[in-house]
């Protein structure tokens, strides 16, 4: 059934697409057979896809890099990094584990990987510690990777750790030979911790059909090792066909996973053609992304997870997500009865997307392909997936007439269009919607979402955000008071807004930050230093969303913010203000 659907959906794609000029709906054309491993990169630092290999999928998957070749980069000595002692870094680096917002996030990201430095200096050499370290432990162990590849570290003292570093990469893109080689590389006089080393030697022994050394080596591996590892002894028995196989996965049913090797037993785990594990996944749920998405023997909704994760991360393109999408296996007794199916999986929100979205697929009648669409768009919304539903719908949105009857559905039409980057489609729909309805909360916020993304520069984003407020009728008392009243102070809008004191509630149980970080970052914004205000700002959002923030804690990071590198990420901090509070969404 899986085959006559595919089948089914190729060829009613094709024609489709013959006849896109007359306003057919486009659909993600899913022809071309690539495998699962030209989604791994030989490199992170070169964008492009690797070539052919052989293994049997039918899937399509491309990792893409936002690595920007130096000669683009402006490389910088950052003074606040460099007028700290290491120690302190180091603390700094520990109070950045959990930035919230996706936008500065990746400015702390980019800033760390553009430092200047210097291998003759040992205060950079430490330096350069501290943000392998931290690239790896914020879920970034490809920008880790990158870094180490640029320099000599061969008699680095933090050898090991790089080490470490550049073998998990390798083997979480599955670059198996690379990791095999590099391992023929290594000092022998190089020790790693867990016997990585020594488990990855045999594991290379196997792949190279060398079973009677893969075997005398493992033999000594559990004489030296004090707890036998049986994860590993586990998997290494399914994939060298060993005769203890059972008495292996009693006790594996008991053991812990390594985490320091899970890298290693991913790769293991792929070649051994089993599933990863919804816990597995939870133990660095960035780095295991990619191999969770290679592995067909997963459960396709782990893998979906991981795929939409990967995609809001930049790491795959839309075309390889829709393809995943289109690789969940629904019989036709589910595809003919969507509410019962969809009944069936309310408690698995990816089974749920990849559903819906195989359903507005298959649609023949335009009123039905629509209808369907705003399901789909309907449910990733209260999911907080509408981005990639939009997204995902790219192709579709040619075939949406705009009659009377499909006028109602304007913001979300509009909505879609905006973030696929086809604003003059968006200010039409916005227009429709208008002239046939009154102005509402919902064609307003997608007029923020156009102010967003097509204003040219932040004065023009200002400006159109004060015109749009303007016209939004709220009530006074109502959650988004305060957000008004920070939002016209931060940004001198000419919008009412309610001082009234609320005598129900008279204290803020919100957590501020203390005194002196608060007057720190006050001082830096007074004084124009963008280095010192980035780190003391992230700093005080350290685990915290912007919801949760004390009004005069916001307003002084989106102050800060308005100026920072001449207000570069204000416009997307707003956008991520508006939708964490569901601001008149």
């Amino acid at each position: 059934m899986k085959l006559i659907f595919i089948l089914f959906f190729l060829l009613f794609s094709k024609s489709i697409l013959a006849n896109n000029d007359n306003g057919s709906v486009e659909v993600i054309n899913l022809h071309d057979n690539k495998s699962l491993d030209q989604m791994v990169l030989d490199n992170l630092n070169v964008k492009e896809e690797i070539e052919e290999v052989n293994e049997n999928s039918n899937e399509t998957f491309e990792i893409e890099t936002n690595v920007v070749e130096e000669t683009q980069i402006e490389i910088v000595k950052n003074k606040f990094i460099y007028q700290n002692e290491t120690s302190d870094l180091k603390l700094y680096f520990d109070n950045l584990q959990n930035i919230n917002s996706e936008t500065l996030h990746k400015e702390i990201i980019e800033v760390l990987e553009n430092l200047q430095l210097n291998f003759e200096i040992e205060q950079d050499k430490e330096i350069f510690f501290l943000i392998v370290n931290y690239f790896k432990s914020v879920g970034q162990i490809n920008k880790s990777y990158e870094l180490i590849e640029k320099f000599e570290l061969n008699n680095d003292k933090n050898l090991k750790f790089y080490t470490e570093v550049k073998l998990n990469y390798l083997l979480s893109t599955f670059q198996l030979s690379e990791a095999c080689n590099f391992k023929q590389e290594i000092n022998s006089n190089l020790k790693l911790d867990y016997f990585f080393l020594e488990k990855l030697d045999i594991f290379c022994l196997i792949l190279n059909d060398n079973q009677s050394e893969a075997s005398l080596l493992n033999s000594i591996l559990i004489e030296s090792e004090k707890n036998t590892d049986n994860y590993y002894q586990y998997l290494l028995s399914l994939i060298s066909n060993t005769s203890d196989q059972i008495g292996i996965q009693i006790e594996f049913k008991n053991t812990e996973i390594n985490k320091e090797l899970i890298f290693l037993y991913s790769a293991m785990t792929r070649i051994a053609e089993l599933p990863f594990s919804e816990e597995f996944y939870d133990l660095d749920k960035k780095n295991l992304s990619i191999p969770i998405i290679l592995n067909q023997a997963s459960p396709i909704d782990l893998r979906i997870k991981a795929a939409n994760n990967s995609f809001l991360e930049n790491l795959i393109s839309v075309e390889s997500l829709a393809a995943l999408y289109m690789s969940a296996d629904f019989n036709s007794d589910q595809l003919n009865n969507p509410q019962e199916t969809i009944e069936t999986f309310s408690s698995d929100i990816e089974l749920s997307m990849a559903f819906l979205f195989q359903l507005v697929n298959i649609q023949i009648f335009p009123n039905d392909r629509l209808n369907t669409l705003i399901q789909f768009w309907d449910f990733a919304q209260k999911n907080n997936l509408e981005e990639i539903a939009y997204k995902l719908s790219n192709n579709m949105l040619n075939s949406i007439e705009p009659t009377s009857e499909n006028i109602i559905y304007g913001p979300q039409i509009a909505s879609a269009y905006i973030l696929n980057n086809n604003f003059e489609s968006a200010v039409n729909w916005i227009e429709l919607y208008e002239n046939a309805k009154e102005s509402d909360s919902k064609i307003i916020y997608t007029r923020i979402l156009l102010d967003l993304y097509s204003s040219n520069d932040l004065n023009s984003f200002i400006n159109s955000i004060n015109l749009t407020l303007n016209n939004y009728n709220y009530n006074q008392d109502n959650q988004y008071a305060e957000l008004l009243y920070v939002l016209k102070d931060v940004m001198n809008l000419e919008i009412s807004s309610s001082t009234n004191i609320n005598l129900n509630k008279i204290f803020d149980n919100r957590p501020m930050p203390s005194i002196f970080l608060f007057n720190e970052i006050k001082n830096n914004i007074l004084n124009d230093d963008d280095e010192k205000f980035l780190f003391y700002s992230l700093i005080s959002l350290n685990d915290k969303e912007w919801e949760n923030l004390h009004p005069e804690h916001l307003k002084l990071i989106l102050n800060g913010y308005l100026q920072y590198k001449n207000g570069i990420l204000f416009r997307n901090i707003i956008l991520e203000v508006f939708k964490n509070h569901k601001f008149i969404i």
